[in-house]
């Protein structure tokens, strides 16, 4: 995945390259391109210390062997993992295991500062990484509580947790309807900085250090061995009918035990979760020109183009043709 500079009048996709550089390691911000246009305005001291990497990795568990990596916080900035695409991972943080399994699009983590990560990828991955500096927590916390001399923010749960709105705000550094030649780097500032607030409301949000809006998963989340039953049910029979009380059968529960614990182990529902993983499907048939519209919507389970259509945008941020023309473009 090359980053490189987009002509005039490209795709979202395309004009992002020049902005969202790719580490060349894992946890590593990459060196912003110092000819993009600074963000300018009241939020412009802020974001202009914010940094945006990607790392991704193709081939994982289909021909290169699982890939193990570390990395420590600098003591004075944080690290937010965004994560794009579903993946299987082990990680730890500080030696200790914070989550294994798969992880879905929009899941995210954070290492404040000078913590340590290590993670296992066993599948391809794609990741967004926004490094956070302690001042500019500080800097938006005290902007909008109006007290100047206000304590220092900590965001000190490094649990992987589930947010939709930063999963939307992931897509929109990614996806977008229009193309920014010009205003590229403002508009990645710009999502930056919404996702340091979203952060920091989640934490205002949760005075005991909990995740919020989140179940507690350490007391009554799908154990693993069940986990991967629901798991692979839902793989091997994405182009059939799936109810709730399949799933739940496969991994030897009854609905209501398995609907509360899966959502436990996983942040989503499993209704959300087959959604997903049936635009994923849709999404590698979309990449073979071999597969019509029509063709992916019915092999990745969907009953109709509309409801398919409806579902893969609310999800991925555009339809299934012009997702499928902008990859075509990028080929």
């Amino acid at each position: 995945m090359e980053a490189s500079s987009s002509p005039a009048g490209g795709s979202l996709a395309d004009s992002l390259k020049s902005y969202i550089r790719n580490e060349d390691a894992w946890r590593l911000p990459a060196q912003a391109d110092a000819s993009g246009a600074a963000a300018s305005g009241a939020a412009s001291a802020i974001s202009a210390h914010l940094a945006l990497s990607r790392w991704a990795v193709a081939g994982i568990g289909a021909g290169l062997p699982p890939q193990e990596l570390s990395a420590t916080t600098p003591a004075d900035s944080y690290t937010v993992g965004v994560n794009l695409r579903s993946t299987d991972i082990t990680f730890l943080h500080d030696g200790r295991l914070t989550y294994e399994g798969r992880v879905m699009p929009g899941m995210f983590q954070v290492t404040s500062p000078g913590h340590s990560a290590r993670a296992v990828f066993h599948a391809a991955c794609d990741v967004l990484h926004l490094y956070v500096p302690q001042a500019v927590l500080d800097a938006c916390h005290r902007e909008v509580s109006g007290n100047e001399s206000a304590v220092s923010v900590l965001i000190d749960d490094p649990a992987v947790s589930h947010d939709p709105c930063i999963e939307r705000l992931g897509q929109a550094l990614l996806l977008a309807d229009e193309a920014f030649t010009s205003f590229g780097q403002m508009y990645v500032d710009s999502i930056n900085l919404a996702l340091v607030s979203r952060l920091l409301e989640l934490r205002m949000r949760s005075p005991t250090g909990g995740r919020p809006g989140q179940p507690k998963m350490r007391k009554s989340a799908l154990p693993k061995w069940r986990l991967k039953r629901a798991v692979d049910y839902i793989d091997s029979h994405l182009a059939e009918a799936i109810g709730l009380e399949d799933v739940a059968n496969a991994a030897g529960l009854t609905r209501m035990h398995f609907a509360a614990q899966f959502r436990a182990a996983t942040g989503l529902r499993p209704h959300e979760y087959l959604l997903r993983r049936r635009i994923e499907c849709a999404q590698q048939l979309l990449a073979d020109e071999e597969y019509s519209l029509l063709d992916a919507a019915q092999l990745a389970g969907f009953r109709s183009q509309a409801h398919f259509t409806t579902v893969f945008k609310r999800m991925v941020g555009s339809t299934p043709k012009r997702w499928r023309d902008t990859q075509d473009a990028g080929a």
